[in-house]
């Protein structure tokens, strides 16, 4: 039987024992509706307390500026649909290389009446100069992500923001929201919530070994509002029954990954870098620096990228060749590639290797021997 090797956990990643353990838990013995006013329902209420109150522990921010939501796209959206409120409409600074749950809102936007900037990032990296000339008195909102999910490209949010709230003063210090999809982020990359200086940022449990359908928004500003409405659950920002369960399972997934992270970086990091030295053959699409130890893109220009990854999973191993966050999403991956300004002929024949601190030494061997013998092959 052919033994799978998983290395697409940018996509996703598997459930640590840890956080399946705590989820059978409280599904089990928590059955009332954190809402209800029983007995049962003031127990949930009273879990679901904590675990905010963990979780902002574990990242050093108050409790109040945690949400949580089903993952980063419903996150990014309650940022996004809160301009929708907003009579004046005005001017949004994105970034080309965002994921397409923030990408997408220029479309809805302009539609809207909103003038929507994007700036380039030249090898994954957007330049400070760029967005200082960029912002104006109309801007309202900056969003840039903080790990790229394609290239694994880290931003210096923190140059960034300083820059939008240098010309906040500036301009006679009206605010200016600045948000962070950090989805690829938390559990990977040493940061500080506060020491960035984000108004907001997104998670998603499954990106750290947590639970699919859950995550939290960081949210310092008041003024953000929901579109959607129903129950005054998650402070009137996010309706709906909270998923107790799997926000107990994310906290447990969370307080290993970084653990993990702590034990296991270096490992990591000796990892990436022994692919990348054994995989010098292949033009490598990622920086060499300010990048994440945990994401890597190769291109294969003798092969499309869709055939390179169909091979590699023909022997076990997923990879991807794109973001998953997407219906069509090579293309997705592709307009990214581009943007940062690689070919057409590198972007079409990229893969993605994305790696967690369950990726073993023999895994990262067998891998690099399947893609050798790949190329040689194909050379």
């Amino acid at each position: 039987m052919l033994t799978l090797r998983y290395f697409d956990n940018a996509a996703t990643t598997v459930l640590c024992d840890e956080a399946l353990k705590t989820y059978a838990d409280v599904a089990t013995n928590y059955i009332g509706n954190p809402s209800s006013l029983h007995q049962e329902g003031l127990k949930a209420k009273e879990l679901l307390s904590l675990k905010r109150k963990q979780i902002a522990s574990l990242l050093q921010v108050e409790d109040s500026h945690i949400f949580f939501t089903s993952g980063s796209s419903e996150a990014n959206a309650l940022i996004f649909n809160s301009l929708i409120w907003k009579m004046q409409k005005q001017e949004v600074i994105l970034s080309n290389i965002e994921h397409p749950s923030v990408k997408e809102y220029s479309h809805l936007l302009k539609h809207l009446g909103w003038k929507v900037k994007t700036l380039n990032a030249p090898n994954g990296c957007i330049n400070v100069q760029d967005l200082k000339e960029a912002l104006s008195k109309n801007t309202r909102l900056v969003s840039l992500m903080l790990v790229n999910n394609v290239t694994g490209s880290i931003q210096d949010i923190q140059a960034l923001v300083s820059a939008v709230r240098a010309f906040e003063q500036k301009a006679g210090g009206r605010k200016i929201h600045f948000h962070t999809d950090a989805t690829q982020a938390l559990g990977k990359i040493d940061f500080n919530l506060k020491k960035l200086g984000v108004d907001s940022a997104s998670f998603s449990a499954h990106k750290f070994h947590g639970p699919r359908g859950v995550g939290f928004l960081y949210n310092t500003d008041r003024s953000i509002m929901s579109l959607s409405r129903g129950g005054l659950q998650e402070s009137g920002l996010r309706a709906g029954t909270e998923n107790l369960a799997g926000i107990a399972a994310m906290h447990a997934a969370l307080e290993k990954s970084l653990q993990l992270q702590q034990q296991e970086g270096d490992r990591i990091r000796m990892l990436k870098t022994m692919m990348v030295h054994r995989l010098g053959f292949l033009p490598m699409l990622s920086p060499k620096e300010h990048c994440s130890p945990y994401i890597v893109a190769f291109s294969f220009p003798k092969l499309p990228s869709e055939v390179f990854s169909r091979m590699l999973y023909d022997q076990g191993f997923c990879v991807s060749a794109g973001s998953a966050c997407s219906a069509n999403a090579k293309q997705k991956g592709e307009g990214i590639l581009q943007a940062m300004g690689f070919s057409s002929e590198l972007a079409k024949s990229s893969i993605r290797i994305s790696l967690s601190n369950y990726t073993t030494d023999d895994e990262v061997e067998a891998l690099i021997q399947a893609i050798t013998t790949i190329y040689k092959e194909h050379a």
